[in-house]
């Protein structure tokens, strides 16, 4: 078989999918529990096994999803979707229903500032614990359409964006 009949043999299948990003962030936070507190940065202690809040595991899910460096194109295009649909599904979720722009315009923040404050404040509420934040994360993941390629943007919350 020639090389391009074995790069045509499989058809190419994006790695990142935001229900893909969002279960690899809810199963890191149940592995490593939920970190509340003042002092979150802790470089010495961050990582894959230290407690860590809404914010950190999605990130963890962001690098679950990511393509690898060698691919160009596509894949990238694909991941900058995902990452932000994921984004907004989750900090709708966490919001309790879709964010308002005027909410992240009267701060004078960007959309993404906003959002990623958004997850990083809910994890501080007191008395939030490792199950709600994973039920919250898993919530959200079914929102997304979970097997089918991303490439278009868009979940089911963005249509009812205010």
């Amino acid at each position: 078989m020639t090389v391009d009949a074995q790069e045509n043999a499989v058809p190419w299948k994006p790695r990142a999918t935001p229900a893909r990003i969002l279960t690899a962030a809810a199963d890191h936070i149940e592995r490593v529990g939920l970190y509340q507190g003042d002092h979150l940065w802790q470089p010495g202690r961050m990582g894959n096994t230290a407690p860590c809040n809404l914010l950190h595991a999605w990130g963890r899910g962001v690098r679950a999803a990511r393509p690898r460096w060698s691919e160009r194109g596509e894949a990238w295009d694909v991941f900058q979707r995902a990452l932000f649909d994921s984004l907004v599904v989750l900090s709708n979720e966490a919001n309790g229903r879709p964010v308002s722009p005027a909410r992240w315009r009267t701060l004078g923040l960007d959309e993404d500032a906003y959002r990623r404050t958004m997850l990083w404040c809910w994890t501080d509420t007191p008395g939030r614990t490792t199950a709600e934040a994973a039920a919250l994360i898993r919530t959200a993941a079914s929102l997304c359409r979970s097997d089918a390629d991303h490439v278009t943007p868009g979940c089911p919350t963005l249509q009812n964006m205010v």
